[in-house]
């Protein structure tokens, strides 16, 4: 697990690339190299965690070839033994040589061949290109600029910044204000600037000759398998289990203590009830909070129990989450709204505390096998909003007389809200709006260059357009974006035994009834997880790790928080934010999720700008 940084340019020098890889140094304090050639430039920190000896160093070249790489290549000793039966040889036992030789051996689809996550430069010296590769679950960030000839790449914003003129990091973007706004994260193909963009998930990026051409090596869609809808669960069951122990044992490849973050949820709990059985003995961390209704630690410390594990947890007080909020923008490089950051990033700090340098984190367990509640309650709401609607022959002002004459009160309200989206609109676009965090006019109000950004409507049963979505939508540009940032902030490497492509592209194809039946969601994996605890241990409340924010911002934060919001940017109306501070004030009901993504947002933009 590392850091990378780069560019082609020739005006640029060695300067801007060791300040770039600085900007980066807690992703990799272990070892740091440059390369720099013609106006290219490839830098490099490294956090060891396979082959620590110095024969891991990089930027590392084979022939004509030279790269730099973050991540990890969990089967990379079986593509290395395919490849010195095709004659090459290897020094060293890192992971690294086997991508360079596999590159040399296969070219960019050699990709296709790997099971792990990695985001890589490689510059090819005689075809004057340069590749950059993200894994298919988009694991681990790649940001990219380009213009006018130049190029440059980073694992992180702030990596890029010492790149950017200041114009170009003044240059905020609209249309990632409107995304973060509306959900609390900026999608893979934007970034919080209008200079920079992502490398989307199971991307091959190639720049040559001052263009860019972006390729697809993997896509996964959620489409059941008629086959399967005659199969016996448990005959699913064993299918599954057979490949989720293969996914997990390949995640505790490493040279360094390895740990498993546990809730009380069934994902974190499978991948230390398996790896407990199939592995070894393992330590796991968890935290919890002095609020009552978020803390989940004592139905965590029954399962490390119940499993034997090496459990140590600790408690996330105000204090500490203020600590961690003073920080929030050194951790998270770009506006983020997800509030478990907070703990993620506390429970990260845990781990590096005790000893470990690896951790794996049971993330996407809820996207591919149906774990959301809110899955359960769109369907039903869907169904009441066709309901209303009448496929668009009532009209919006008779569907929201309706939905008032069906649900008075505080229902109503909400039903009314729904039936004013009305049912002859495509499902995937009735979901995100019930994601947003207000409507588009509550926003346009605070934001007047608000612009809805509406994924395209998608066929299929409804179940699996959710899934897919929050896939390749929450799942990249959120979760995987707080565990890689929390993590990488405590220099430890975060790993996701769940988002193996072989578990993926299982549960991409599983009948909706093998993933939510009954109102009961995850079926298929409560069902495996049976095998190794007893019912009443993961049938646990599951709470989360979202922070009780309301909460702490009245009691502790309030004066911080409206002094934040007292001078904005200036491209949001002062007097609609006026408003709803004055709300905030006189005790009214307000919408938190809008108030801390704002908060969120003016946190990062002045140490933005205020940082050289």
């Amino acid at each position: 697990m590392c850091g990378i940084a780069g560019f082609i340019d020739p005006s640029r020098g060695q300067d801007v690339l060791e300040a770039m890889t600085g900007a980066i140094a807690r992703r990799g304090p272990d070892d740091c190299g440059y390369y720099l050639e013609d106006g290219v430039g490839l830098g490099h920190r490294r956090l060891s965690i396979i082959d620590l000896s110095p024969l891991g160093h990089q930027p590392m070249r084979f022939e004509r070839l030279v790269t730099v790489f973050n991540g990890e290549i969990y089967n990379y000793r079986e593509v290395a033994e395919e490849l010195v039966r095709r004659g090459y040889s290897f020094t060293s036992s890192s992971d690294t040589e086997v991508v360079l030789k596999a590159f040399h051996c296969w070219g960019p689809r050699c990709v296709e061949r790997f099971i792990g996550m990695f985001a890589f430069a490689l510059w090819d010296e005689a075809e004057k290109a340069l590749y950059l590769i993200r894994d298919r679950a988009g694991v681990k960030p790649l940001y990219y600029y380009e213009k006018d000839g130049r190029f440059a790449f980073a694992s992180t914003l702030n990596g890029l910044k010492p790149f950017l003129g200041a114009d170009e990091r003044g240059d905020i973007d609209p249309a990632a204000v409107s995304e973060f706004l509306a959900h609390g994260y900026i999608s893979s193909g934007l970034s919080i600037l209008s200079s920079v963009a992502k490398v989307p998930q199971a991307h091959i990026l190639k720049f040559q000759q001052g263009r860019v051409t972006l390729e697809r090596y993997w896509n996964v869609h959620y489409a059941e398998n008629a086959e399967w809808r005659e199969r016996p669960l448990d005959d699913l069951v064993d299918e599954l289990e057979e490949i989720v122990i293969s996914a997990f044992r390949y995640r505790m490849v490493a040279d360094v203590p390895v740990g498993v973050f546990l809730s009380a949820g069934v994902d974190s709990s499978l991948v230390t009830a398996v790896l407990s059985k199939h592995y070894g003995s393992l330590r796991t961390f968890t935290i919890g909070f002095s609020e009552e209704g978020y803390d989940e630690s004592a139905d965590a410390r029954k399962i490390a129990a119940y499993l034997g594990t090496e459990h140590k947890e600790a408690v996330l007080s105000s204090g500490r989450g203020r600590d961690i909020l003073e920080h929030f923008y050194d951790i998270y490089d770009e506006p983020h709204g997800d509030s478990s950051g907070i703990a993620t990033t506390y429970v990260s700090q845990l781990a590096k505390e005790n000893g470990v340098k690896v951790v794996l984190s049971a993330d996407a367990g809820d996207e591919l096998f149906g774990g959301y509640v809110r899955y359960v309650e769109f369907l039903n709401r869907w169904e009441q909003v066709r309901r209303l609607g009448l496929a668009g022959r009532v009209g919006a002002r008779g569907a929201f007389a309706l939905a008032g004459a069906v649900a008075p009160g505080a229902r109503g309200e909400t039903l009314r809200r729904q039936a004013g989206l009305l049912a002859d609109q495509p499902f995937l676009s009735f979901m995100q709006r019930r994601l947003h965090s207000a409507s588009a006019g509550d926003l346009a109000a605070l934001f007047p260059a608000y612009e809805e950004r509406l994924t395209p409507p998608a066929e299929g049963e409804l179940l699996n357009q959710m899934g897919e979505w929050d896939f390749k939508r929450y799942m990249v540009d959120d979760v995987l974006v707080k565990v890689d940032r929390a993590t990488m902030y405590h220099s430890i490497e975060g790993r996701e035994p769940l988002l193996d492509h072989r578990l993926v592209e299982f549960a991409a194809q599983l009948p909706a009834k093998f993933k939510i039946a009954g109102g009961e969601t995850k079926l298929i994996l409560k069902r495996l997880l049976g095998r190794y605890l007893p019912r009443e241990l993961y049938t646990l409340p599951k709470r989360g790790f979202a922070a009780p924010l309301d909460q702490w911002i009245r009691d502790y934060y309030q004066d911080h928080f409206l002094e934040m919001l007292d001078d904005p940017a200036p491209f949001f109306d002062r007097k609609a934010l006026e408003r709803l501070l004055a709300r905030y004030r006189r005790g009214e009901r307000v919408n938190y999720g809008l108030l801390w993504f704002l908060f969120s947002f003016e946190s990062w933009r002045r140490k933005w700008t205020q940082a050289a």
